[in-house]
């Protein structure tokens, strides 16, 4: 892995606390959710594809790039997480949520780790132009942000207006949680824990993604849906299902490279517990999540509307599919 996409390690006030016991003997405990995982028929494909256009692009720049990038199997996560679908839109998805590592892994981390955040600043101000406007000529874009054009060019081709609105939404969300993740992290601060759970709510990239399963899958949420406090609180409760179980399953990995990045390590640093009591009690509140998770999906069924059933059942893959990937991913090793 080139030393650009590993984030360097931080220092001072985000180390992990002093108590806390190697990474190796945390114990992660065991996740689940009810709607078994599926994974899309043409998942190779995906992977495949999804490289390619990364090498395309210029974003994986040598062998180390790609080795690692397949060691994450981050070209299955949209596999797993739209497991049906027009192969060409759940591409887009796939790519899309590759990106979106790509960028926090290089930049939102990296430059907030390094303290660039004005150049952090000028990459986000130049990805919310670019998907304004993805026909518009951007003068030094970086492949990173070469590549983002691309996206937005074909999802103008297969998603709807109100679609297409929504991703947009969902990027600016991802923009003021990622300058405030920055802001903390190049200050060596750790925000209080209302604060990061609202900052790991904005950079979860997931407001937008869940509308890819929507444009891949060929259905629109009307808009008056979306806005029912009880479709809204069903979609932030699979926002912090996914969010947390990825939390508690990247601690360890981050406890060794001492960076104050996740739920557990923000309670430790925060009310002096241990690490794994920060592991265990993130845990249990996914636990509670996805309690409430599936009672409210349940109910929302209940109303018989066809567009709500489908959109309720791809909130079920994501959460499904995520937790599937987490299993066979290697992006969390420690070490990596």
């Amino acid at each position: 892995m080139s030393s650009e996409q590993r984030p360097p390690r931080s220092t001072d006030g985000m180390t992990a606390p002093a108590q806390e016991p190697s990474a190796a003997r945390l114990v992660v405990p065991p996740l689940s959710f009810p709607v078994p995982a599926r994974l899309h028929p043409d998942a190779v494909e995906l992977e495949e594809r999804t490289l390619a256009w990364l090498r395309d692009f210029g974003i994986i720049r040598d062998a180390a790039d790609e080795a690692y990038l397949r060691h994450s199997t981050l070209g299955r996560t949209y596999a797993w997480m739209i497991p049906e679908g027009d192969t060409e839109r759940v591409l887009i998805a796939t790519q899309f949520c590759v990106w979106a590592t790509v960028q926090d892994d290089r930049y939102t981390e990296g430059l907030g780790l390094g303290g660039r955040t004005t150049a952090l600043s000028a990459h986000l101000l130049a990805c919310e132009s670019i998907a304004e406007d993805p026909h518009a000529a951007t003068p030094g874009a970086t492949p990173v942000e070469e590549a983002y054009r691309d996206l937005f060019a074909r999802l103008e081709k297969a998603a709807t207006p109100q679609q297409l609105l929504r991703i947009r939404k969902g990027m600016l969300h991802y923009s003021v949680g990622a300058a405030a993740d920055a802001a903390y992290t190049a200050q060596r601060l750790v925000p209080p824990v209302p604060v990061y759970r609202r900052i790991r709510h904005l950079i979860a990239h997931l407001h937008h993604h869940f509308v890819l399963t929507e444009v891949a899958q060929g259905f629109e949420m009307p808009t008056a849906l979306l806005l029912d406090p009880e479709v809204r609180e069903l979609t932030d409760l699979a926002i912090r299902v996914i969010g947390l179980t990825n939390d508690v399953y990247g601690c360890p990995r981050d406890v060794e490279r001492r960076h104050i990045a996740n739920l557990p390590m923000v309670l430790a640093h925060h009310h002096g517990c241990s690490v794994q009591e920060g592991i265990d009690r993130t845990a249990a509140e996914v636990k509670r999540d996805t309690a409430r998770f599936t009672a409210l999906a349940r109910h929302l069924r209940e109303r018989r509307i066809e567009v709500l059933t489908h959109y309720v059942r791809g909130l079920e893959d994501q959460i499904a599919g995520h937790l599937a990937w987490l299993h066979e991913t290697g992006r969390y090793d420690i070490g990596l």
